[in-house]
C-alpha cells in the first residue's frame, strides 16, 4: 500500500546486540549505535570518541570486548550472537511481518571465565547456577519502615592491585569500576594537590597498565524515597516519616533489595559467581597475621544465549530464541496485547474493555466489556491503549490505562480501590529537590552540593577503615520466601484475560490482584526524563533566525537578500500590486484544482457569533484603513457569482475562537502598519484550499480553514487551526491552535497534537533547521499557512517525525506508514461530520457551499464508499502498481469498521441538507 519506491535494505542489527566478527571469531562486541537509531541531534564535528561521527545506512558502532575497543563498521563484517530482551519489550518475527509480540520471560544461559585469571567455566550455565555478584546497583529499589525507595547514588572503596602485589585501596564517588577491569586508567593520575585521604590510601603508587581492580564495595548509598504502602491506613502512614537520605554501615542491613526481572537476566559483562563452590579463583595481596589473603571468585559473563516467552497479539504463546526475532522499536499507537485494559471510543460511548486477541493483519480486536463480561468485536482504530490522544513511540510514557508487565505497583488492602475509574491507575512517587540537582563542580576541582556531602562520609569511612580496619557494612536484605511483610508491593508478572493482574512479590510469591487495587510506581528515572523532556523540539527565545525568503517592495516572496539585521518589511504605506506572491513552502507541493474550489459569495460576515464585549474588557483594535476598504463588500447582491474572497475581515471574532478569552494586547503603529502588509499578502495570494478571516475588533486573532489536498489521507477534510498574535509580534511567531476533532483516538498528523499544538519551525514549536524559524524579515502568516498544508498535510504523513525520515523506503516504514494513512483517512472523515454538525463561527457559510451546495460531502461519501468496495473485492490480494502511487489504495477490515460509523453519520446530514432544500424549494 505503499508508493512505488525501491525498498532499501533493512536494519540487521540493533542496540545491546552481541555480535561476532566473522574475520576473528574470537573477538565479541556490543551494538551501541545503529543507522536507524532516532537521535536527539546529529554528532558534533569533533569526534574524540570513534563512534560519534554520523552513520550511512548499513553502519553500526560496535564496542568489542574484552579488548575494550570501539569501531565503526559496516553490518556486513559482523555476526548476531544474541538479542537482548526484557519482560515487556515488543518484537517481531521479522520487520515486514504485521504481527507483534511482547516479551513475558527471558531465559538466559552463559558462558563465564573468572574475572581475572581468564580461566574458563566450562559448559552453559543457567540463573540456577549463578548469582550476581554485585549486591546492589544504581536504580534499583529499596524498601524501609513501609517506603520504597530507589538508590540514586553510590560512593565505592575499591581494592586495586597494582604491579608487585601491592594492593590500594581507592575511595570514589560514583558505580565505576567493576572487579577484573585493568589498564591505566584506574588509579587517578597524580597531582601536586593530592593530598588528605586520597594521598593517605594511594601513597606514591602511580597507574600502570598492569593496575587490576579485585574488590568493589558500596560503602555509602543515596535513596531517593518514592512512595509509601498503600495498604497502610492513613493513620499508619502518617507515624512512618520519610527515612535518611544516605545508608551506611550497620544501617545497610536494614534495607530489603527488591531486585527487576529484568535485572536477573544475564547480559555480556555482568559479574557473577556460582552458588556451589569449585569454581575457579584467584588470590592477591600478601598472607600476615593480621590479615588474609583476598580470594576472588567473582566471574564475568563472556557470551550469553537467550531464549524468549512471547504472548502474539493472536493470544498464542511460543518459546523461541531472542536472535530469531527482530525488536519493534515503532509501535502502533492502536497496538495492543492479549490482557490489555483499553477504552472502546466511538463517537457516542466510552467503554472499559480487556482485548482477548488482536487481529494485526485486519485490525480488529475481540475485546470483553468489563460491564456486562460480553466478547464483542472492535477495530483497533477505535481502541484508545494510552488514555491520551498525543502519545508518540518516540517518547511512549506510561499514561494511566491498565499496567504494563514489568510495571512495579502497590497493592491496596483487600476491600479498597486506588480510588481511580477504571482501567485508569494512577501513579504515585515524588522525587525531592535534592535529587533534581545536577552534579556540579566547585571552583577546587570538586563536587558541590550532597554529593560533596556524601563524598565526605565515604572519605571518612574509608580512613578508618584504612587505619584499623574495624569498619564492616552489614548485607543488604533479600526477601526470604516465608517473608509475609512486603506483601504491599510487587512487580507486573502478567494480564489475564478477565481483566486481573499477576503481581510477583519480593519474596517471589505470585498473586492475582484486580486492577483496581493497584497504583503504579512513579520512579526518579522516568520522573527526570519527563522533566527535562518538557522542552523537547522547541525553539529558545533569542535563538537566531536565518530565513531564506522574503517579501520585497511589490509584495511578491523572493530568495532572500535582505541584510539580517533588517527586522521589519518596508513600510506600510508602500503600494502592493495585488498580485500573486511567489511563496517558499518548503517542497514541491502545489494546490490541486480537483480538490480545492473557489467558493461563491453567499452571506458574509460572522453568522452566528456573538457580539464581542465591551470595550473595556476587549477593546476594538481598528483594521488598518487601507486595508478595510480594499475589503468592503460594495454591493453583496451584485458579487453574488463572484467567488467568495479567501481571505476576509469581519467584524467581531466568534466566541468559539481558542483564544477569544485572552486579553489582547495595545498594539502599536508598528504592528498596524506590519498587519497591513499581512492582509495585503492573505489577500492577494492565498492558495484556492486555504480560507482565512481576521477581525476588526480583534487584530490580533485570525482563524483559517485548510481544505485536505488531493491524495492525501485528508482529502476534501477540514482543518482548522485558530492563530493569535502576541504583543511582541512580527519578533515572534504567531500562536496557533489546531482544533482537532478525533474523539480522542489520535492525532491525525505527527504535527497536529491532540492539545492542539502545531509542531512546526517555522512557528517556534519544533527545534529544526535555524533557516527554517520564523524572521520577522523573512516570514509571514501566508507563509507559515502555506508550510502547513505543503509540509504537514502531505502524501505520507508517518515521515513528518523527522526521527523517522531516514526509514522512507524501508520495509519498517513502508509498513508504519501504511497503518498510519489508513488511520489518518479514516480520521479525517469525522472532520468533515465535525465541522458540519457544529458550525464553526464565520466559517458556517463557507462550509456548507463546500460540503452541501458544491457536492464535495456527496463526492467523501462516493470515494469512502468505493474505496470500502475495492478493499473488501481485494482482501488478501496484492496491492496493483496502479494503485501503490494512491495514498489510501486499501483498507483493513478494522479501518472499514470504523469508517463506516462515520459514513453512516455523514449520510445522515446529506439527506437532512437534502430533505431541507426539497422543502425550501417547495414553498
Amino acid at each position: 500500500m505503499a508508493p512505488n519506491t525501491k525498498k532499501r535494505a533493512a536494519a540487521k542489527f540493533y542496540q545491546e546486540d552481541i555480535v561476532q566478527r566473522k574475520d576473528d571469531p574470537t573477538s565479541f562486541g556490543v551494538i551501541l549505535r545503529c543507522w536507524q537509531d532516532v537521535e536527539d541531534m546529529p554528532p558534533a564535528a569533533d569526534h574524540i570518541d570513534p563512534l560519534l561521527r554520523p552513520l550511512v545506512q548499513g553502519e553500526v558502532g560496535v564496542s568489542y570486548f574484552p579488548k575494550l575497543t570501539r569501531e565503526i563498521v559496516s553490518e556486513d563484517t559482523l555476526e548476531l550472537v544474541d538479542r537482548l530482551y526484557q519482560p515487556g519489550d515488543l518484537l517481531k518475527r521479522s520487520v515486514d511481518d504485521v504481527q507483534s509480540g511482547i516479551v513475558t520471560r527471558t531465559n538466559v544461559k552463559v558462558r563465564v571465565d573468572h574475572s581475572i585469571n581468564g580461566q574458563a567455566v566450562p559448559g552453559w550455565l543457567s540463573k540456577d547456577e549463578i548469582e550476581a555478584a554485585v549486591e546492589i546497583d544504581m536504580g534499583e529499589y529499596v524498601i524501609y519502615n513501609d517506603w520504597v525507595g530507589q538508590v540514586v547514588e553510590m560512593f565505592d572503596e575499591s581494592l586495586v592491585e597494582v604491579p608487585g602485589g601491592t594492593l590500594v585501596r581507592l575511595p570514589e564517588l560514583s558505580a565505576r569500576l567493576a572487579v577484573g577491569e585493568k589498564g591505566p586508567d584506574i588509579l587517578p593520575q597524580p597531582v601536586s594537590s593530592m593530598s588528605g585521604i586520597l594521598g593517605f590510601l594511594l601513597g606514591g603508587n602511580r597507574p600502570s597498565s598492569q593496575d587490576t581492580v579485585i574488590s568493589v564495595k558500596h560503602t555509602v548509598l543515596a535513596v531517593a524515597w518514592l512512595a509509601i504502602n498503600q495498604a497502610l491506613s492513613p493513620e499508619e502512614a502518617a507515624s512512618r516519616p520519610r527515612p535518611q537520605r544516605y545508608w551506611h554501615g550497620a544501617d545497610l542491613g536494614k534495607l530489603a533489595v527488591v531486585t527487576r526481572r529484568a535485572e536477573e537476566a544475564m547480559q555480556v559483562g555482568d559479574r557473577v559467581r556460582l552458588k556451589a563452590p569449585g569454581g575457579p579463583v584467584s588470590k592477591h595481596g600478601k598472607s600476615t597475621e593480621a590479615r588474609e589473603q583476598i580470594i576472588v571468585d567473582t566471574l564475568i559473563v563472556q557470551e550469553t544465549r537467550t531464549t524468549v516467552d512471547i504472548l502474539w497479539q493472536n493470544g498464542t504463546r511460543e518459546t523461541i530464541e531472542a536472535k530469531n526475532t527482530v525488536p519493534y522499536l515503532n509501535p502502533d499507537e492502536y497496538d495492543s496485547w492479549p490482557g490489555d485494559h483499553v477504552l472502546w471510543k466511538t463517537e457516542d460511548e466510552k467503554r472499559h474493555v480487556v482485548v482477548q486477541s488482536v487481529d494485526a493483519q485486519d485490525r480488529t480486536a475481540y475485546v470483553r466489556v468489563v460491564e456486562t463480561g460480553t466478547t464483542e468485536l472492535a477495530s483497533v482504530l477505535e481502541l484508545d491503549s494510552h488514555g491520551t490522544g498525543d502519545w508518540s513511540a518516540l517518547a511512549p510514557a506510561h499514561d494511566g490505562l491498565g499496567v504494563r508487565r514489568g510495571d512495579f505497583v502497590f497493592i491496596h488492602r483487600a476491600g479498597s480501590t486506588n480510588g481511580a475509574r477504571p482501567p485508569m491507575v494512577p501513579r504515585i512517587g515524588e522525587v525531592e529537590e535534592w535529587v533534581r540537582e545536577s552534579p556540579v563542580l566547585e571552583p577546587s576541582g570538586q563536587v558541590g552540593g550532597w554529593r560533596r556531602d556524601m563524598t565526605e562520609l565515604g572519605s571518612q569511612i574509608a580512613e578508618r577503615r584504612g587505619k584499623d580496619g574495624s569498619v564492616e557494612e552489614a548485607p543488604l536484605k533479600q526477601a526470604g520466601k516465608e517473608d509475609k511483610s512486603l506483601d504491599w508491593f510487587g512487580e507486573v508478572l502478567d494480564l489475564r484475560l478477565d481483566g486481573t493482574v499477576e503481581v510477583v512479590l519480593p519474596n517471589a510469591d505470585i498473586v492475582v490482584v484486580p486492577l483496581a487495587r493497584l497504583t503504579r510506581l512513579y520512579d526518579s528515572v522516568e520522573q527526570l526524563e519527563d522533566l527535562w523532556g518538557d522542552d523537547e523540539g522547541t525553539v529558545e527565545e533569542g535563538e537566531e533566525d536565518v530565513e531564506v525568503w522574503e517579501m520585497n517592495q511589490d509584495g511578491h516572496w523572493v530568495e532572500g537578500t535582505m541584510d539580517d539585521d533588517d527586522d521589519e518589511w518596508e513600510s506600510a504605506d508602500e503600494d502592493l500590486d495585488g498580485d500573486g506572491m511567489d511563496v517558499d513552502n518548503g517542497g514541491e507541493w502545489s494546490p490541486s484544482t480537483d480538490t480545492v474550489t473557489v467558493l461563491p459569495t453567499a452571506s458574509v460576515g460572522s453568522a452566528g457569533a456573538e457580539p464581542a464585549p465591551a470595550t473595556d474588557t476587549h477593546p476594538a483594535s481598528a483594521v488598518p484603513a487601507d486595508t478595510k476598504d480594499e475589503m468592503v463588500v460594495e454591493d453583496a447582491a451584485q458579487e453574488a457569482d463572484i467567488p467568495l474572497k479567501r481571505f476576509e475581515v469581519l467584524p467581531s471574532a466568534p466566541v468559539d475562537h481558542a483564544y477569544y478569552n485572552t486579553p489582547p494586547a495595545q498594539h502599536t503603529r508598528q504592528f498596524m502598519a506590519r498587519m497591513s502588509k499581512e492582509y495585503k499578502a492573505l489577500q492577494s495570494s492565498l492558495p484556492d484550499s486555504i480560507i482565512v478571516r481576521a477581525y476588526e475588533d480583534r487584530t490580533d486573532l485570525l482563524r483559517s480553514l485548510i481544505i485536505g489536498p488531493e491524495n492525501t489521507p485528508y482529502e476534501d477534510a477540514p482543518f482548522v487551526i485558530d492563530w493569535m498574535l502576541d504583543a511582541n509580534f512580527p519578533q515572534t511567531p504567531p500562536i496557533a491552535h489546531f482544533l482537532s476533532w478525533t474523539n480522542g483516538n489520535g492525532r491525525v498528523n505527527p504535527n497536529l497534537y491532540e492539545e492542539g499544538k502545531v509542531c512546526l519551525s517555522i512557528l517556534g514549536t519544533w527545534a529544526g533547521d535555524k533557516s527554517e524559524s520564523w524572521s520577522a524579515s523573512r516570514s509571514s502568516l501566508l507563509q507559515a499557512l502555506v508550510s502547513i498544508q505543503g509540509l504537514v498535510l502531505v502524501k505520507e504523513p508517518w515521515f513528518c517525525e523527522p526521527a523517522y525520515e531516514k526509514l522512507r523506503g524501508t520495509e519498517d516504514g513502508i509498513v508504519n506508514s501504511r497503518l498510519y494513512n489508513e488511520k489518518a483517512f479514516v480520521l479525517s472523515r469525522g472532520f468533515v461530520r465535525r465541522a458540519l454538525e457544529i458550525p464553526l463561527g464565520g466559517l458556517e457559510e463557507e462550509l456548507r457551499w463546500f460540503y452541501y451546495t458544491s457536492g464535495k460531502l456527496r463526492k467523501a461519501l462516493e470515494d469512502a464508499r468505493a474505496l470500502i468496495a475495492k478493499s473488501k473485492a481485494t482482501q488478501g490480494e496484492e496491492v496493483t502498481e496502479a494503485d501503490r502511487d494512491r495514498a489510501v489504495p486499501r483498507l483493513s477490515s478494522g479501518g472499514i469498521i470504523a469508517l463506516e460509523r462515520t459514513l453512516v453519520k455523514l449520510q445522515g446530514l446529506l439527506d437532512a441538507q437534502t430533505a431541507a432544500g426539497a422543502s425550501e424549494s417547495g414553498k
